[in-house]
């Protein structure tokens, strides 16, 4: 925490929940909104917290959060801690005379956004998925504009389209650093491919991506190079088999210069959180998305891949169906094409949005200026 701010500029908040998925965004306004003189601060709880880098050099204060999971007695605990996050989270606003806060949905974002309406500060949602989160939804009376992701964010019905603004989703700024032309396509030269998705993701991208490269044609293997994220004792033993079988592979738990891999795909294979489809549009990269399998109302991601599917974007595949056999009949058919990676990576870009940051800045200023 830093102390009151001095500038002439209105301090400007934004509330988090713990997932990079929340956090990253918010990160990347704030430090637009730096850039342009406002002091800010961003308020999320631990596991948000646990983001050192993204926070890095911008005021933070972590709240007590939990979900209203759990039954009768999760919902009364949960309700205890919003109240007591709440009057931490008001009490520091006052502090720092915040004038305007800018909520990116999970759970943790719900008592800063209670806080800023109690003291009838304005309010501007930002939602990152082709739906509106939970934690939006219940907020959505209380705000005064909404910024979405994608064109069409479903869950508005009822909420004034004329504060509705889609701005894209802010990207970090080290995807925009590395952002490219899509590399070109030689009939005999290499085929770039990158598979990650996160611990999530570790154990079945590191089961099927394996097994359907290597039932491609020879012609093909011999042209991939593959960088694939998979965590456990069988990197070594993964990273070996594919390249017995001709193809150039880099297996690591993690990788460190994600942009640059990004930059010289030529295809992805992840799955379809916001800030994954925000990297892969900003980057223009077309991608065969994953989604995690969620179901219900929390079914994000499956509207994310299926609504970036239809633009043209790539292919989702549903975990139920990502089987080796299926995985390579697809690999093979997209390699094989002159035509279909790089009409995919055009609608990619064409969706792209890496001004978000500046554009969700625009929108948080236009408000500011509305509500002296």
């Amino acid at each position: 925490m830093s102390h009151a701010p001095s500038s002439s500029l209105p301090t400007v908040a934004c509330a988090a929940g713990g997932t990079g998925g929340h956090l990253f965004p918010a990160e990347a306004l704030a430090r637009e909104l730096q850039r342009r003189g406002h002091p800010v601060v961003i308020y999320t709880e631990r596991r948000g917290a646990a983001y050192t880098q993204a926070l890095a050099g911008l005021d933070h204060v972590v709240l007590p959060a939990r979900s209203l999971e759990g039954g009768l007695a999760g919902k009364l605990a949960a309700g205890l801690t919003i109240l007591r996050a709440t009057a931490l989270a008001r009490a520091d606003m006052v502090r720092r005379r915040v004038r305007l806060l800018v909520g990116f949905g999970g759970y943790p974002s719900f008592a800063p956004a209670l806080a800023a309406k109690s003291r009838a500060l304005p309010l501007l949602l930002h939602e990152q998925g082709a739906r509106l989160s939970m934690a939006n939804r219940k907020l959505l009376r209380f705000a005064d504009g909404v910024a979405t992701s994608f064109p069409a964010t479903t869950g508005l019905d009822g909420f004034d389209p004329a504060r509705i603004v889609n701005t894209g989703n802010p990207v970090r700024q080290a995807i925009l650093d590395a952002r490219g032309d899509y590399p070109s396509l030689d009939p005999h030269g290499p085929l770039r491919l990158l598979v990650v998705g996160g611990s999530q993701s570790a154990r079945v991208f590191g089961e099927v991506v394996p097994p359907a490269l290597l039932q491609l044609p020879v012609s093909i293997r011999h042209r991939l190079q593959v960088s694939l994220q998979m965590k456990g004792d069988a990197v070594a033993s993964v990273e070996a088999a594919l390249q017995a079988g001709g193809i150039e592979a880099t297996v690591r738990p993690f990788f460190d210069d994600m942009g640059a891999r990004l930059r010289d795909a030529h295809l992805v294979i992840t799955r379809a959180g916001a800030t994954t489809a925000a990297d892969l549009l900003s980057m223009g990269r077309p991608a065969v998305l994953v989604p995690i399998p969620q179901g219900g109302s929390r079914d994000e991601q499956r509207r994310n891949a299926e609504t970036l599917a239809a633009a043209g974007v790539g292919w989702c595949l549903p975990e139920s169906e990502f089987t080796p056999e299926r995985l390579s009949e697809l690999l093979a058919g997209a390699f094989a094409s002159p035509t279909v990676l790089p009409d995919a990576a055009r609608a990619s870009a064409a969706l792209g949005r890496p001004q978000a940051a500046a554009t969700l800045a625009d929108l948080v200023q236009e408000t500011l200026a509305r509500n002296p």
